[in-house]
């Protein structure tokens, strides 16, 4: 399984706002630095053996809410989390099924930033609308 690197993370929160607009506090636009390193050490811990969070839908889902709940960055929380996990799932092989309609895409986005969902919540929804990638 490939997990992704700080250093990924805060590319991806950089690349985000140039294209879309927003602040960009240099040198790499921390709020909360700590939940970051928190996350990447997180996602891939285990416990007596076992993965903490053993399904991919789990762990994307990890990426998405920590960044977007925990305030990483002082900008771009939301398009970061969900780049993130969209990454994330494409360097394992999978994505959000094309067939959901962007506007679920965007609802979920803004109810997990709103706290309407928990963690398990937005980890169940990623289980149920990612899809294999077929090469």
């Amino acid at each position: 399984m490939r997990f992704l690197k700080k250093s990924e993370i805060i590319f991806v929160n950089k690349r985000t706002i140039v294209a879309h607009g927003g602040n960009y506090n240099s040198p790499q636009n921390f709020l909360n630095e700590g939940h970051l390193d928190y996350l990447i050490e997180g996602v891939s811990s285990e416990i007596f053996g076992q993965p903490m969070y053993p399904k991919l839908s789990d762990k994307a889902g990890m990426y998405m809410y920590n960044i977007i709940a925990n305030h990483v960055f002082s900008d771009g929380n939301k398009r970061t989390g969900l780049e993130a996990a969209i990454l994330f799932l494409d360097l394992n092989g999978h994505r959000i099924d094309k067939n959901l309609p962007k506007d679920d895409i965007f609802d979920f986005t803004i109810k997990v930033a709103s706290g309407l969902l928990s963690l398990t919540e937005c980890q169940a929804w990623f289980e149920a609308n990612i899809v294999e990638e077929y090469l």
